[in-house]
């Protein structure tokens, strides 16, 4: 049993856990100007990136309500979840290394609404 076992049923069963989870990164670290500004920034990117993947969310699942009894539709569904999947794979390696070596991320599509935000 994994150590975060308990913190991740928690996430996941409590209804508005996301929710409450993604106002306190929101209040307590974007906004709060006693942290440094590249901190501020990264959570903001964070937060735009998690935003950014309801659209692709809801968007499969409107169009695939069963995507098992068609082969050609479950196999669409496949390839668009692991696209999204890569998406975010190389973002969050991409800002890893980039905070790892002392430079702001750029991640596409974010940038620029979190430099203004924060």
């Amino acid at each position: 049993m994994s150590p975060l076992a308990p913190l991740a049923q928690l996430y996941h069963n409590v209804p508005f856990a996301p929710f409450v989870i993604f106002l306190c990164v929101y209040n307590g670290i974007v906004n709060n100007q006693g942290m440094s500004r590249w901190v501020r920034y990264n959570a903001m990117q964070a937060i735009l990136l998690d935003i950014l993947l309801i659209i692709p969310q809801v968007l499969l699942s409107s169009l695939f309500n069963n995507p098992g009894s068609d082969p050609l539709a479950l196999q669409t569904y496949i390839t668009a979840y692991n696209t999204i999947f890569l998406f975010v794979a190389v973002s969050v390696a991409y800002g890893m290394g980039a905070s790892l070596v002392g430079q702001n991320a750029r991640l596409p599509l974010v940038a620029e609404a979190a430099d203004k935000q924060a």
